[in-house]
């Protein structure tokens, strides 16, 4: 995979979890940390979840050490939520895209000591596992968002972000 496919694969990841935080701001604090026997226990948790996993991840993609685990009760609101999940995406982006081929090439190897698993794959197919993993969650807060706090939620699939860009595009090249 290229720099720029990766690139443009998170763009959009990003991109469909602006769309969801959207729907999620429709929600109180009470709401966003409402316990519920599902996934990780709340929407809360769930963000909090998905911010834990791609810290991890490029922990473990830069050689470092692994942080600390993030601490669901740390983040008691939305807002706080938010904030991180600003500041860890900023970091994301700004690793992903100093990312050349031979660095997206490179095979890692990673191990997760809670699952028993240990293998290696390239960085780029790491990288799809966290696009893939938080289009996973995106539709766990979503279906979360409908039916338990009857919330009116958005589509997130990757061609609506696509045809939006090509609008942008189009609508840039008629000025």
């Amino acid at each position: 995979m290229k720099p720029n496919e990766i690139q443009q694969i998170f763009d959009y990841n990003y991109w469909a979890f602006e769309r969801v935080w959207e729907c999620i701001s429709q929600i109180s604090d009470e709401q966003f940390l409402e316990e519920i026997d599902y996934s990780t226990g709340s929407i809360r948790n769930i963000a909090v979840h998905i911010m834990g996993g791609n810290r991890n991840w490029m922990s473990r993609l830069q050689g470092a050490e692994m942080p600390p685990r993030l601490v669901f009760e740390d983040f008691d609101s939305l807002s706080k939520t938010k904030a991180k999940w600003d500041e860890l995406q900023k970091e994301f982006l700004d690793h992903l895209n100093s990312l050349d081929q031979e660095q997206l090439d490179e095979i890692v190897e990673w191990e997760l000591l809670s699952q028993g698993l240990k293998s290696t794959n390239s960085r780029w197919e790491i990288l799809l596992h966290l696009a893939n993993h938080g289009t996973d969650h995106r539709a766990q807060i979503l279906a979360l968002l409908h039916y338990r706090f009857h919330v009116k939620t958005v589509e997130q699939d990757m061609i609506y972000y696509l045809a939006e860009q090509n609008d942008l595009g189009r609508s840039l090249s008629q000025n």
